[in-house]
């Protein structure tokens, strides 16, 4: 990732950004997005209060207060609190961008958010960061930024920019369905998390963007545009 100077939008559909947006939506503090467990463990000696969320192989890890589903992080879990999330692809793309000018986090629900954010930003340059699964391609994360991309008509885009865009025209009016279908949608299904993926495809549904603060910047703070 060629981050450097530049302000870039990581994403993480299933199930990192989702979530991180749901904890601010329903009155997190903040979200401390973290590579390890330990870290998290860690944080939470510092941290008063702090929620420790997250998962390995999809499931919640053993000692924290919550997994990685959205649901887990109602307002009577965060509301006024820090929440800590390390989770197996998400927190590790935004743990790359560590050198961008700013970061968002960015998933279907806050699609809409992201490309106001970039609009926002005045910058010549983004990078689209998708994280993707196991170090590899994931098509929720190509509809993510292609619904970000139906949002700025007048941006440039690089050919893999101009491919997700493409499936989501293609594919708008079932992501449901189109989410639900990919190897990381079906492996959810399977470990009885199927309501996280229908609520993770609800586009443009969201009313907060996760943003780091740049003052502290292992921090994501909520974003609600200008």
């Amino acid at each position: 990732m060629q981050a450097k100077g530049c302000n870039v939008v990581a994403i993480d559909t299933l199930r990192a950004a989702t979530t991180c947006a749901a904890a601010l939506e329903n009155g997190a503090r903040e979200v401390w997005a973290v590579r390890t467990v330990e870290t998290s463990f860690a944080l939470r000696e510092r941290l008063e209060g702090a929620v420790l969320g997250g998962e390995r192989h999809l499931l919640p890890v053993p000692g924290f207060d919550a997994g990685n589903s959205p649901f887990d992080y109602g307002p009577d879990v965060v509301a006024g609190r820090t929440v800590v999330l390390t989770t197996t692809n998400g927190t590790l793309a935004l743990s790359r961008a560590r050198f961008a000018s700013g970061v968002a986090f960015a998933a279907l629900r806050t699609a809409h958010l992201a490309a106001r954010w970039l609009e926002g930003s005045g910058a010549d340059q983004a990078v689209i960061a998708h994280a993707g699964t196991g170090g590899g391609f994931s098509f929720e994360d190509a509809l993510t930024a292609g619904a970000i991309a139906a949002l700025l008509p007048e941006a440039g885009l690089d050919d893999l920019m101009r491919t997700c865009l493409a499936a989501y025209r293609s594919e708008q009016d079932e992501l449901e369905r189109a989410i639900g279908g990919t190897p990381h949608g079906r492996r959810l299904h399977a470990a009885g998390f199927g309501r996280d993926v229908a609520y993770a495809a609800q586009a443009f549904a969201g009313s907060v963007l996760p943003v780091r603060d740049e003052r502290q910047k292992g921090r994501l703070v909520a974003w609600r545009g200008a």
